[in-house]
């Protein structure tokens, strides 16, 4: 049992160093469609705040985080991007499951189904699976916060609120 919370503790460890490795630097290069065809690059965020918000199906933090990230979608700032992250794709979830997840969530803001190489600009897509995960962006392209985890609406916004408004 010690051995496997050992190595457990190991890969926590791993991954949030490869989440804060995003920080501090530029938002990488991508290009995404959303749910509604649009597409998104980096280049649409320019002289904006932007949050990116990794979630997936199965995810019971995800889950447990959603009222909290509905309340921030209705009190976003005018200059911020919100831009919700969806890693099904990248998990070889079904899309009946992805579907009922995107229902479920009830997200007013684009959802972008991720895709290997644009996880690959953050995590790791062997690490796809480890959401939430909540990148922080400022108005010069810097990422300034990798939150890792479930968070609580007031962290979110505190984090928006340092990167300046």
């Amino acid at each position: 049992m010690a051995a496997y919370f050992g190595v457990m503790s190991y890969y926590r460890a791993h991954v949030t160093d490869l989440i804060q490795h995003a920080v501090d630097n530029p938002l990488p290069d991508f290009q995404l469609v959303d749910l509604d065809g649009k597409q998104w690059s980096n280049k649409d965020l320019a002289g904006k705040r932007a949050v990116l918000h990794f979630f997936r199906s199965h995810c019971h933090s995800c889950d447990v985080e959603a009222p909290a990230i509905r309340e921030l979608e209705k009190g976003r700032p005018a200059d911020v991007v919100w831009l919700h992250v969806m890693t099904d794709v990248v998990l070889d979830v079904t899309p009946a499951t992805t579907a009922a997840t995107i229902a479920r969530k009830q997200f007013t803001e684009p959802i972008l189904m991720a895709d290997v190489p644009f996880v690959e600009l953050f995590h790791k897509a062997k690490w796809a699976k480890v959401t939430p995960v909540t990148y922080v962006v400022d108005k010069t392209g810097i990422v300034r916060y990798g939150l890792r985890g479930m968070q609580d609406a007031a962290t979110i916004r505190q984090a928006i609120g340092a990167v300046g408004g």
